[in-house]
Formats: C-alpha cells, structure tokens, sequence
C-alpha cells in the first residue's frame, strides 16, 4: 500500500513540475510551431547584413594581429551605412544587401587611429567615385555610422561570472538604432577566460538576447590561436579561445597573410606577398559557403579586392 503511494506522490510531484515547465515557456511566449501552417504559408527571403552574415545572429572575424580585420570591419561598416549604395564593399556587400545605421565600437585603439583609418578610407572614397558621388557617399556615412573610442574606458558586459548591467544597458540601445553592431575586439569586452566553455557560452547568451530583443546584428572581432598563426590554417578551429565560441556563432570569417605557396599559385611576387590577405568565410550557418576572396593592402592601409582571382559570389540562400 506504502508503495502505491508513493508513486501517487511521485505521480503528482512530476505532473507538477511538468505543468511549471510549460507556464515557463509560456511566460517566455514560445509556442509550437505548426507543420502544416509553415506549409501554406508563403515565408520571405531571409535578410542577411552581408554575405553569409544572417540578420538577428552573431558572427566572427578572426585573424592574427595586424593582419587587418579593423581595417576591414571598417570598409562593411562604411558600406552598410551608405543608403546612397554608392559604395558597395564588393563582393561581401552588393546592391541586394539593406543598408541602415552601423554602430562600431573599438575598445583597443586610440581616437587618433580611428580618425587616421576612418580619414583614409574617406579619401579612398573620393578617389574612386569622385568629388560629388564620393561626398554624397561620405554624407550618407556620416549619417548613419557611429563610431564609438571606448579604448581605456573599461566598457565590459560581463566580468567575475557576473552581467555588466551598464554595458548590457548600453548595447540595448544601441541595438534599437542598429542593423549592425561591431565590437572590436571581443576579447576586450569581458574579463573571463575565454578558454572556458561554460563562460564564452554565457556571454554569447547574452549578446543572442540583445539581437533577439532589438533586431540587431552583433560582428565580434577576434584573434586566432598560436597554431593557425604558425600553420596558416583557416578553419574552425584557428580563432583563439573556447570551442563554444565558433559552435554558438552563426558565421565565422577568417583573416591570413597569403602563405608563399599560394603567393606562387597567384603569381604573386614574394616582396609583396605581406600585403594580399586571404579572406575564408570557415562557418557559414544559412547560406553557400563563399570561396576564398583575396585582398590586398594599398600603402595607405585601405583594402581592394584583389583581381588575381574571379570570384563567384553566391547568392544567400537556406543551408
């Protein structure tokens, strides 16, 4: 008798857990999704920022230091925020990509390196489209592109286990404004070991809620490890930290200086083989994989695609 009791109890004690289960994700205003409403219904394209980068979703740029993701973080964030499409960051950034306000914010270099690249890539600007579309450009740009210098300024989301609430607050409205946020770099943006699962995970929680609460897109700039430096490896597994990182983004490109096979391969001379980087989109969550895009560094710092290959672009579509 003890014993049909205490599965009675057991019985009651499961329904009740299972009953607050489901009030929680009530509370949380999921719902299942119908099979066959998602059949009739028509769905619309899916928006991507840039190629292979989905809207609403975190992605990476990873490289070795001085290799030039800010550089260019900087080019998407100029051509993102040019509503004119006077200039296109091809072929990342083309005519089908929308455009809106980009939020950059560089948490490691000074104010006078930000207005020397953000000075640079201006007059790069003008030089390729002339004076009148050029500034029309410029003027578009200048609209809706927020660069923020937080080098020294301790801005961290989430320090000791614990959330930044102001830094957390700061992105939250950031978000609202944004079609894109870039962080540069990620590594500056928290104080945890970002070799630890459980934490890097956390924090991309986190940065997962803002985009889902405001409608942005968060880019992360990163480094990569020791290994693929030395290697030259560009998958996965070359940026630096926890494995959580690349498993919880949605897209991961990576940055390399041209090793001295493929400088060969492209005919490219050996006193200039420093100056072209290979660009590999390594993750890819809801389109084609690109192939690789080379670039190559004026004397000014800026970035050209490189004609030493044709790139095939690819349409974004579902993978």
């Amino acid at each position: 008798m003890s014993g049909n009791n205490n599965l009675f109890k057991n019985n009651v004690v499961n329904e009740h857990i299972e009953n607050s289960q489901n009030k929680n994700i009530q509370k949380q205003g999921t719902e299942p999704l119908s099979v066959l409403n998602i059949f009739k219904k028509e769905l619309p394209p899916l928006d991507f920022v840039f190629t292979g980068l989905k809207s609403r979703t975190i992605g990476f740029i990873s490289s070795a230091g001085g290799t030039g993701k800010s550089m260019l973080a900087l080019h998407l964030a100029f051509s993102l925020a040019d509503t004119t499409k006077i200039y296109n960051f091809r072929p990342i950034i083309n005519d089908r990509h929308q455009r809106g306000i980009v939020c950059y914010l560089n948490l490691e270099d000074p104010t006078e390196i930000l207005e020397n690249r953000i000075q640079r890539i201006s007059r790069k600007i003008i030089r390729e489209f002339g004076e009148e579309n050029g500034y029309k450009a410029l003027q578009s740009i200048d609209k809706n592109l927020m660069v923020y210098g937080l080098y020294g300024k301790n801005f961290n989301l989430y320090k000791d286990g614990e959330l930044q609430e102001k830094a957390y607050n700061i992105l939250l409205k950031l978000g609202q404004k944004s079609r894109l946020i870039i962080i540069d770099t990620f590594r500056r943006l928290h104080g945890e070991d970002e070799n630890n699962n459980a934490k890097m995970s956390e924090i991309l929680k986190i940065l997962e809620e803002i985009c889902n609460k405001t409608g942005t897109t968060i880019l992360l700039l990163h480094h990569q490890n020791k290994t693929a430096i030395l290697e030259k490896s560009s998958g996965q597994t070359a940026m630096r930290g926890a494995s959580a990182l690349v498993d919880n983004a949605r897209l991961l490109i990576n940055m390399s200086v041209l090793s001295k096979d493929e400088a060969k391969e492209l005919k490219i001379q050996e006193e200039m083989r420093k100056n072209h980087v290979k660009v590999t989109f390594a993750k890819v969550n809801y389109a084609a994989i690109p192939e690789d895009i080379y670039l190559v560094k004026g004397l000014d710092g800026t970035l050209d695609v490189c004609n030493c290959t044709e790139f095939e672009g690819t349409d974004d579509e579902i993978y």
